[in-house]
């Protein structure tokens, strides 16, 4: 018992470690300054400001870069990109080899325009200056090269600071839905703008069915499976489901034809988990807790007790490793499932 317990600890744990990858960058927040505009998308805009990433000592070794490279001016219908490596959870900038090149042609300009007339330009000047972190992703642009200058000065200490003051104040540290909006910093006050998309709310009430099969007891066992649920949504992810489980189960063990349609019936509560951050790459993952509400053979026995552990490979394919406790708790034996939705 105590290496199945074991086996089934380590299949839980296992589970949730590889499910901690990337990052899904739900807030964008654009800066507009005099000379240039900041663009940074990234897992909290409040924690994330240009201000807070010590933006002086980074433009001091973009600077340095540059200095050793020979770029030849952008067209007047061109744009060019430099992007520097993505280092995981922070950015070192050692030389030449770090970076990559790039020009995009400019046709038209690609405007925002605001309910009170305000517009912006998206993809502003000549030049873009383009790093990564895991967690935030951020594009300077710029007309002329040197005006990353700015960055060296006490007023974009100023307007830095005065921005994040201004992010703290209206949205707090634990705000759950995503932000997407511009804040013009060329005047004394910072002005901002929102984008309607920032408010969209995607919980929803799940039902569904699906069948599955496995192996309990060394039998093959396949069930009917239905689902009540909901489903909430954080920064425009799903994230979190909560449902209750009702399944029907036959397991062949006494297959013969007055007891074919005898089926062993459980009721389980499951919770799942999505532990991606990445939008379209979902990893979910959860367990549910069920009970043997009708029993029809001797397959299972009195109070019998499930515990599964589910790991969802796409939208139609589940796999359940089990435990079952048969009349509470008296002996413990494994199973494994895979369901199919409809």
């Amino acid at each position: 018992m105590k290496t199945i317990i074991t086996i089934f600890l380590f299949l839980s744990l296992a589970f949730s470690a590889s499910a901690m990858d990337g990052y899904f960058k739900a807030d964008t927040v654009r800066y507009k300054f005099d000379k240039m505009l900041i663009e940074v998308a990234s897992t909290n805009a409040v924690k994330k400001t240009p201000h807070k990433m010590s933006m002086q000592g980074r433009v001091e070794q973009i600077q340095k870069v540059l200095a050793e490279m020979t770029v030849v001016p952008p067209a007047d219908d061109e744009m060019i990109t430099i992007a520097f490596r993505d280092q995981g959870e922070d950015m070192w900038v050692w030389n030449f080899k770090e970076i990559e090149l790039s020009r995009s042609k400019r046709n038209t300009k690609s405007l925002v325009v605001f309910d009170d007339g305000t517009t912006f330009e998206k993809d502003f000047g000549r030049y873009c200056i383009y790093f990564s972190y895991r967690a935030m992703e951020m594009k300077i642009f710029v007309d002329d090269l040197n005006d990353l200058d700015f960055f060296l000065s006490d007023e974009f200490d100023k307007k830095a600071q005065q921005s994040e003051d201004f992010l703290k104040k209206e949205y707090g540290e634990k705000y759950k839905k995503g932000i997407i909006a511009w804040l013009d910093l060329r005047d004394d006050q910072v002005k901002a703008y929102y984008q309607s998309n920032a408010e969209k709310n995607l919980d929803m009430l799940i039902i569904s069915g699906g069948i599955g099969s496995g192996w309990i007891k060394n039998t093959f066992v396949s069930d009917v499976n239905f689902r009540l649920g909901v489903s909430f949504s954080k920064k425009g992810m799903f994230k979190n489901l909560y449902a209750i489980d009702y399944s029907m189960m036959y397991d062949f063990s006494e297959s013969n034809d007055n007891k074919f349609f005898e089926l062993n019936h459980f009721v389980s509560l499951a919770w799942e988990h999505n532990f991606s951050d990445v939008t379209g790459q979902d990893k979910w993952y959860g367990f549910s807790v069920g009970y043997l509400v009708k029993r029809n053979n001797d397959f299972f026995k009195d109070n019998t007790f499930r515990v599964s552990v589910n790991k969802k490979i796409n939208n139609t394919f589940m796999i359940k490793p089990e435990l079952y406790f048969n009349d509470f708790f008296k002996n413990v034996y494994p199973g494994i499932r895979l369901s199919v939705a409809f």
